[in-house]
């Protein structure tokens, strides 16, 4: 629901009615993308008031992303949830960075627990793939960089690891 009113948050999605199953599936991740984009952006700004720690395990990463801001507890509770559906849907993002755009083409050997938490959330991503797992590192450090430099880091490419193979050419 949107604060202002008692309207769903995406009205226009389901207005289409008779228009097909196809257009309002488009209308949707159209406006889920857009709402995504948002909620990235305002943490991007609110980037100082967020707290990560990023722990390598042998398979992959354990991050804990934390806020006294409730403003910034409530964009994290909806954010990364939002990413991991978008994982499992390959639903990409960032298609000009190297780093999402091989994490999305290797969506399917990724493994994601997301935790929400009174301040934050927990997340425990893996992969049985060694190549997957070195991609799922680079992306933990990629995403702490966000959190440490905000819109700076934003319009940078992500560098994949040096021994990361390739699936996209």
């Amino acid at each position: 629901m949107n604060e202002s009113d008692d309207t769903p948050p995406f009205p226009a999605d389901r207005r289409r009615g008779g228009r097909g199953l196809a257009l309002a599936t488009g209308g949707e991740k159209q406006a889920r993308h857009q709402h995504d984009q948002e909620v990235f952006h305002r943490l991007l700004a609110l980037h100082a008031e967020i707290r990560r720690e990023l722990h390598r395990t042998e398979s992959g990463i354990r991050s804990l992303t934390t806020s006294e801001n409730p403003e910034v507890v409530g964009l994290l509770h909806d954010h990364v949830p939002s990413m991991h559906r978008r994982l499992q849907e390959n639903f990409g993002l960032r298609f000009w960075d190297p780093a999402f755009a091989e994490l999305f083409a290797q969506h399917d050997k990724v493994q994601m627990e997301v935790t929400l938490l009174p301040n934050g959330v927990l997340v425990e991503e893996c992969s049985d793939d060694p190549n997957v797992v070195r991609l799922i590192q680079a992306h933990g450090q990629i995403v702490s960089l966000f959190s440490a430099r905000g819109f700076a880091q934003a319009q940078e490419a992500s560098p994949l690891p040096e021994d990361y193979r390739r699936v996209l050419v």
